[in-house]
């Protein structure tokens, strides 16, 4: 006869199987469990693992909405909830007179979360518009500096310029001088 189930022969299944019975027997003597409970567990019938599909949808596909005509079909929430008989009607009446008194109750607070609503979109349009504008500083800021950078080493480069352009002019007077002297004088 086949075991019920195979492992790799490194695997001491025993030596599992010992060791779940030990924290069985511990929680057993804590009285977390009761052999009651140990017993249901071990009679329990064991049944496949459901398929995907055949798990209920909760919950409106808002991103995909073509993909809810290949689930199945929910139960709406009514009709789960539908139930009959004196209770329900009685509670329905009390539910009916006492709504306008809970709407009354409720109204002050309902329009000072709808004002706090509309005033924290105002306030998430201007922060959202402040962004951008210290976007548009930033990156204004940083083509300044780069620009100033240039024209301050632009500036630099001219100055080099000027300092040769006035060595040889003074070289140049120099040698004017130094010639005039070598020339007789007419």
């Amino acid at each position: 006869m086949e075991p019920f189930i195979s492992a790799a022969p490194d695997i001491n299944v025993e030596e599992i199987m010992a060791a779940i019975r030990k924290k069985i027997q511990d929680k057993k003597d804590a009285g977390l469990l009761k052999q009651r409970e140990i017993d249901e567990i071990a009679e329990m019938e064991l049944l496949p693992l459901p398929d995907f599909q055949e798990i209920p949808n909760m919950y409106d596909p808002i991103l995909y909405p073509d993909f809810a005509e290949n689930l199945s079909p929910s139960v709406p929430l009514a009709e789960a909830l539908r139930e009959t008989g004196p209770a329900k009607a009685v509670l329905k009446k009390i539910r009916s007179l006492l709504s306008p008194l809970i709407r009354f109750m409720t109204r002050p607070m309902y329009i000072e979360l709808k004002t706090d609503i509309l005033q924290l979109r105002k306030k998430e349009r201007i922060v959202l518009q402040g962004s951008e504008y210290i976007r548009l500083l930033h990156n204004a800021m940083h083509n300044m500096i780069v620009e100033v950078s240039k024209l301050k080493t632009e500036e630099e480069l001219l100055k080099t310029k000027i300092k040769i352009l006035e060595d040889k002019g003074e070289f140049l007077e120099n040698r004017e001088r130094a010639l005039e002297k070598k020339l007789p004088p007419s």
